[in-house]
């Protein structure tokens, strides 16, 4: 059982990372210099970043309710986190496009390139968080 709350808590942090990294990239958006297309698609992007989050955490407190109950055995649980793991990875998927697209952006006018080293910065801090969550979820099984 520690092992499942070890891996619960990952799973935990990269949601909150997951909100916090697109809530900051949402705020920041507009001040940043961008093409506008491109700014339209890191605000879909940031989005849809915290609309997992969202449902991942909303899993994570039926999952923790129903092991306080004992209505699910450690390897429903090991299914359970392993969805909200791939829900999160799922909305992470298009990151290395967007970053590709601002990195072009940026060769073409260094103006822009501070919004590709804020998405860059971003994604690398969720990608950490993924794997760790990812890695204490495997360690269970």
């Amino acid at each position: 059982m520690t092992k499942c709350r070890a891996a619960i808590a990952a799973v935990r942090d990269c949601a909150d990372t997951i909100e916090q990294q697109a809530a900051s990239l949402l705020r920041l958006l507009p001040d940043v210099a961008m093409e506008e297309g491109l700014r339209a698609t890191v605000g879909e992007l940031g989005v849809r970043l915290r609309d997992a989050s969202s449902r991942a955490t909303f899993e994570l407190a039926l999952l923790q309710a129903e092991l306080g109950e004992d209505k699910v055995d450690a390897e429903g649980a090991v299914q359970r986190l392993s969805l909200m793991d791939a829900t999160m990875m799922d909305a992470l998927q298009t990151v290395p496009d967007v970053i590709d697209q601002l990195e072009k952006s940026a060769e073409r006018d260094e103006q822009y390139e501070p919004a590709f080293v804020l998405v860059i910065e971003a994604a690398g801090v969720m990608l950490q968080a993924l794997e760790k969550a990812r890695a204490a979820t495997l360690r269970i099984s």
